[in-house]
């Protein structure tokens, strides 16, 4: 069985989607002033939340927390991210 092997125009393609995507995500979640801790080695942010940290990769567009990986753009992240905060908060105030 042969491997299939990505010709230099796909590569090109690919690395400048990741970059597109990157430049758009970070201008998203940039204007929510939620803080992040940012890694360039894998291309994601850390959100410190009360339910654990959320990494959001920034370049394929999917977010993991609690050892799950889920498909979701910049927009989903912030709304995960939010959901958490204010679950807490909730939890917080009803104690």
């Amino acid at each position: 069985a042969g491997r299939y092997r990505m010709t230099n125009d796909e590569m090109k393609a690919l690395l400048k989607q990741k970059s597109d995507n990157k430049a758009a995500n970070m201008a998203i979640i940039d204007k929510h002033h939620i803080p992040y801790r940012q890694y360039n080695i894998n291309e994601s942010i850390i959100f410190d939340t009360p339910d654990g940290a959320v990494c959001f990769y920034l370049t394929t567009n999917k977010i993991q927390h609690r050892g799950k990986v889920y498909p979701a753009d910049a927009n989903d992240a912030i709304r995960y991210v939010k959901n958490i905060i204010r679950s807490s908060e909730v939890a917080v105030k009803g104690s």
